[in-house]
């Protein structure tokens, strides 16, 4: 099928990059991207079209809403007349379908997405939520541009997106802010920047390897590291007291609330 992507930023250039990476063809791929300098940039790299305004060229393609949140409803009202048929693949943070559906004056083939910046790698993490019906040919579509950029999992329910971008939408900074503390610790031991560098990200990135397959098991895997009266239970121990479970739910609990609030802001 073909894929329209309404703004040309990071988002956008991953998923476009994940899709040429798994062979999708260059020729049914487009941007619509108002800034001149970034649409010869995107032209150069990808060597896809890149216009300036959207134009209706197919009623079989996937329209990928990529623009900023406070742009979406002028963008989306003065290309209306354009939208019939299409599906709109939205990755704007906090529009709910509902705003969509009025900007567009009540066009329904809507999905709505949260990816991660982990999609810059292709090993992000999508939520997808619907509340049409997909035929078996544009669920595959909307599969494979999410696919292309990593794992993703289907919602329920459109509220659940506020949990998601709280968790894996602003989970990637958690992980960097514990790996950053890590690394200064590693440090503060004795360690020269180098050597803890090396230390810490590889012991994250391993540990996360073997968790991957046992996530209903992880407390067995730390009884596993820690032995009893060993040098791990004493670290445990001080994180425990800490209570560092209790800083991430708040941590969390504040994003989500925060999505909300925004999402109740733009729509």
């Amino acid at each position: 099928m073909n894929i329209c992507f309404l703004g040309g930023g990071n988002m956008a250039s991953a998923m476009i990059s994940g899709l040429l990476n798994k062979n999708y063809s260059p020729a049914l791929i487009r941007v619509i991207e108002s800034d001149s300098k970034k649409r010869l940039e995107i032209k150069a790299r990808f060597n896809i079209s890149s216009e300036a305004e959207f134009k209706k060229i197919d009623e079989d393609e996937i329209i990928v809403l990529a623009v900023k949140p406070q742009q979406t409803e002028s963008l989306l009202k003065s290309i209306s007349h354009e939208i019939s048929q299409q599906i709109i693949l939205s990755i704007a943070a906090g529009i709910q379908i509902k705003s969509i559906e009025k900007w567009t004056n009540g066009h329904k083939s809507i999905v709505r997405s949260m990816p991660n910046m982990c999609a810059q790698i292709q090993l992000g993490i999508t939520a997808l939520f619907t509340q049409e019906t997909l035929d078996t040919k544009n669920k595959m579509a909307i599969e494979e541009i999410a696919g292309a950029i990593g794992d993703f999992i289907w919602l329920d329910n459109e509220s659940k997106l506020d949990a998601v971008t709280a968790i894996s939408g602003s989970g990637p900074a958690y992980i960097f802010y514990f790996l950053d503390a890590f690394i200064k610790a590693a440090i503060e031991l004795g360690l020269s920047r180098n050597e803890a560098e090396k230390l810490c990200s590889k012991t994250m990135l391993g540990s996360s390897h073997l968790a991957k397959d046992q996530l209903n098991n992880l407390q067995n895997l730390i009884t596993s590291v820690a032995s009893k009266g060993g040098t791990t239970e004493e670290g445990l121990k001080q994180l425990e007291s800490n209570k560092l479970d209790e800083a991430l739910l708040k941590a969390t609990r504040a994003a989500y609330e925060r999505s909300k609030k925004l999402g109740s802001e733009f729509n």
